[in-house]
């Protein structure tokens, strides 16, 4: 299943001194995953925490039964336009026994995230990407 990226421009996200040591050279993200987390909170979402990972910053929903994510980070080379993506994974034997409908909640959270990037603060621009 491809997962849309919904793109936002905003000012609104600050970059964190030495944020990067934590991902990789450039990649940001942080100050946008824990906005994410907050609205995902005011929603009823039980985020585990918020980890920075090479790509940018993963605010944990679930490990169990499949375990569902949403990447966050920046565009390249840039501190105003920043992505955000729903992911889940799931075993192995999960999927090949079909046990768990993991394209029925990317598309669930993929709702809730629209909303959160169109409503983000400061939002100048906003699209979808596929």
């Amino acid at each position: 299943m491809q997962v849309p990226r919904y793109v936002i421009r905003s000012s609104a996200f600050l970059v964190e001194p030495r944020e990067d040591s934590e991902t990789n050279p450039g990649v940001f993200g942080r100050s946008l995953a824990n906005y994410v987390a907050g609205q995902m909170r005011q929603r009823g979402w039980n985020v585990e925490a918020v980890i920075p990972e090479d790509f940018g910053y993963c605010v944990m929903l679930a490990r169990r039964p499949i375990t569902l994510w949403i990447g966050c980070a920046n565009r390249a080379r840039s501190t105003n336009e920043w992505m955000a993506y729903v992911a889940a994974e799931g075993g192995l034997l999960r999927r090949v026994l079909r046990m768990t409908d993991s394209a029925k909640e990317i598309r669930r959270i993929s709702a809730i995230l629209s909303e959160i990037m169109k409503s983000a603060p400061g939002t100048e621009a906003y699209s979808v990407e596929p």
